[in-house]
């Protein structure tokens, strides 16, 4: 049985990224992928300027430049009944640069870039790895059980686990409750888009919401979310699925007018929002530990932040000789006071979003007065602690 300082599960940018760091402060780390790369993920591709600049300091930005991503200069808000707010993308910027701007890239070119990076510095990565649920003891080391498909279950001991794995959580608590949310995503690749260029779209409908933008290669990337309802409704019918709720809004049904499916069609749900019930012995990173709303554009942003975050305390943790408690703890207390209020401001948004009757008279507001628009979407990235 290898023994490591660190294992990780899951291969994302929260993953990769928290391997790489950790490596290059010279830890042994394994990192576990049950896929194999490229793969796609159900994500909206959506790179923000603060994502690229944390790009810079992992190494990587030249690459994901080389990967031909489709800049996006700004991004256009639209209700069902028309409405819409244009909001440039230098509001989202760490500092407003008139050319800001973010970049549509796919995951399965950006992941790559990452795993790539990742062991360039020493990481050893296993794809096509599947990790048992269960999280063995071993004395002071936390033992990791999967295998490869079709092959001899192996273990792994480490002193540190952290789960990167998403959503699913792979070291979800045990007893934990089903999800009760109603809402649930969905993701398709599409060609034949016309006139986005450098604008991306977010499009609101009756029980959800969905955004569309151009990525690398002549694609665009269609990422919505909806109610377990209406997918019922749609009986396993993609175009009826899509008549149900984005070509309810004219803007959305005008644009896709002529677009053709590049790929397969991903879903994933129920939607869980805001931080997740600790795993006691474990650190969950990324959408592991805590999910933020999608239409903030912010999902990659946060996984990456969540890995610069975790390195430093993980390496100061081995360093002293701490527990996976006092570590977790550590590390719940600095996400809290750095990404606190934006999860506050989220949660108030969604709310109102969710609401005809505020939705509306919202919007019109917003689209009326600039500073207003500009204060709502700093909001989503401001640090309150």
């Amino acid at each position: 049985m290898t023994t490591y300082d660190v294992i990780i599960v899951g291969a994302g940018p929260a993953g990769a990224g928290a391997a790489g760091l950790l490596a290059a402060r010279g830890r042994s780390v394994l990192l576990l992928e049950k896929g194999r790369f490229p793969r796609e993920k159900l994500c909206g591709e959506f790179i923000s300027p603060e994502s690229q600049t944390i790009f810079e300091r992992l190494g990587v930005r030249g690459r994901m430049l080389a990967a031909g991503p489709q800049p996006i200069t700004r991004m256009v808000v639209i209700a069902p009944d028309g409405r819409s707010i244009a909001v440039p993308i230098s509001w989202l910027a760490e500092a407003t640069r008139p050319d800001a701007c973010a970049w549509g890239l796919t995951r399965a070119r950006m992941d790559a870039v990452m795993l790539d990076r990742a062991r360039e510095l020493g990481v050893v990565v296993r794809e096509g790895f599947h990790v048992s649920a269960r999280l063995g003891r071993r004395g002071a080391l936390s033992l990791v059980e999967g295998k490869t498909d079709g092959e001899t279950a192996e273990t792994f001991a480490a002193s540190l686990v952290i789960d990167a794995s998403g959503r699913g959580r792979i070291f979800a608590p045990e007893g934990a409750r089903p999800a009760s949310s109603r809402l649930f995503g969905c993701k398709v690749h599409l060609r034949g888009v016309q006139g986005l260029g450098e604008t991306g779209e977010l499009y609101f409908f009756r029980d959800g919401y969905g955004g569309l933008a151009d990525v690398e290669g002549g694609r665009s990337n269609l990422c919505f979310i909806t109610t377990a309802e209406t997918l019922r409704a749609a009986k396993g019918d993609r175009a009826k699925l899509l008549d149900l709720t984005l070509r309810t809004n004219p803007a959305a049904r005008a644009r896709l007018r002529g677009a053709e499916v590049d790929g397969d069609w991903l879903g994933t749900g129920p939607l869980v929002y805001g931080r997740q019930p600790p795993t006691p012995g474990v650190l969950a990173i990324g959408d592991a530990g805590a999910f933020i709303d999608p239409f903030t554009g912010s999902g990659i942003l946060l996984a990456l932040m969540s890995a610069e975050l975790a390195a430093p305390v993980v390496d100061h943790a081995l360093a002293a000789g701490l527990g996976a408690a006092e570590v977790a703890r550590r590390y719940d207390a600095l996400h809290r006071a750095q990404f606190g209020w934006r999860f506050r401001a989220c949660a108030l948004l969604r709310r109102m979003a969710f609401r005809p009757a505020v939705r509306g008279p919202l919007v019109t507001l917003l689209s009326r007065h600039a500073a207003a628009a500009r204060l709502v979407a700093r909001s989503t990235r401001q640090e309150h602690g």
